[in-house]
């Protein structure tokens, strides 16, 4: 089997008219700053948290990761919350670094079709960050925690990132690593391609695969 042929038996014939990739974990590597942004914010506030608390912050907006680790800590939510952003604002202005392959799958994507981006992140954070990695410009729009009702699993984000493209979801394919990102895809009704890490599972993905560096995804992009 060819290194494309992956993408022709999970797809078919069908190609995107648009594209929405998540950020975090997916295109840059924030999931690592946010790593140590938690122990910090764990380590403050005297906290552990159980496997199951640690795994529902994942692909979680930061208040939802505030509200679990205030739990956890039996601290006030409002307090840890902005605790918690001024932290990760300061991981945050270290060097950022991308995912592998994932800077030469957004230029290819772009080149194809209109792009977009899905983030779970507050939108001056994601601005700043798609600035820094110096690829903001080939984003069509920007969708955030501000910019809907509700954030992921949620699929308001995905579904306004496909209309503002000018594109029906069905036309559209997100790219995603979380379960949380992938839920929110499926449900506003997008194609799946998912990255998750560590091998993991993402069972509402059309197609996974284990990096962005994969050999047959670039070619599968130049067929568009």
């Amino acid at each position: 089997m060819s290194d494309i042929d992956r993408y022709l038996d999970a797809f078919g014939d069908w190609t995107p008219k648009g594209v929405v990739f998540d950020c975090d974990g997916l295109i840059l590597d924030t999931e690592s700053v946010w790593d140590g942004t938690q122990q910090t914010m764990l380590a403050r506030y005297g906290a552990t948290l159980t496997p199951e608390q640690d795994d529902s912050i994942i692909g979680a907006t930061l208040e939802q990761a505030a509200e679990v680790i205030a739990r956890a800590a039996g601290a006030d939510y409002g307090e840890v919350l902005a605790a918690a952003r001024e932290q990760f604002l300061t991981d945050l202005g270290e060097e950022l670094h991308p995912m592998p392959g994932a800077i030469a799958i957004v230029r290819a994507a772009a080149a194809r079709v209109p792009i977009a981006c899905a983030s779970n992140s507050w939108h001056e954070a994601l601005q700043d960050k798609l600035t820094r990695a110096g690829i903001i410009d080939l984003f069509a729009n920007l969708q955030s925690t501000d910019t809907v009702e509700n954030g992921k699993p949620a699929p308001d984000m995905y579904a306004k990132a496909a209309r503002e493209l000018g594109v029906a979801p069905g036309e559209c394919l997100a790219l995603e690593d979380s379960a949380v990102g992938a839920r929110a895809a499926v449900a506003a009704g997008l194609r799946l391609l998912a990255v998750p890490p560590h091998g993991g599972d993402v069972d509402e993905a059309d197609l996974r695969i284990a990096t962005l560096e994969d050999e047959g995804l670039l070619e599968w992009i130049a067929t568009w």
